[in-house]
């Protein structure tokens, strides 16, 4: 439980790094590629259990891919962030809604 919670944590964490990288320049290269090889890491390990890890390792792939300015198109970004954000939400919402539903 509390890695599944770190996990969820780190998403957030890096789907911020990702906007304000590209939104901003806030972050430097070293910081973006490190949250990128989390994230193809990540997807990597839980390949086989989760399809959607997939997902993650092409988000991974396209955060490298943006943090060398290789490419970087602002769907792809927002869809980027959203992916990762929407991971985190539901993670922390679900809890609260049953805390308050019983």
């Amino acid at each position: 439980m509390v890695l599944h919670q770190l996990l969820t944590v780190l998403d957030a964490v890096t789907a911020f790094v990702l906007a304000t990288h590209v939104a901003l320049g806030w972050f430097s290269t070293e910081i973006v590629v490190y949250h990128a090889s989390y994230v193809i890491l990540k997807g990597i390990i839980f390949l086989v259990k989760d399809w959607a890890s997939r997902i993650d390792v092409v988000v991974g792939i396209y955060m490298i891919l943006v943090t060398f300015n290789v490419i970087s198109l602002g769907v792809l970004t927002a869809m980027s962030v959203a992916w990762l954000l929407q991971k985190s939400i539901f993670t922390f919402i679900v809890p609260l809604l049953k805390i308050f539903s019983d």
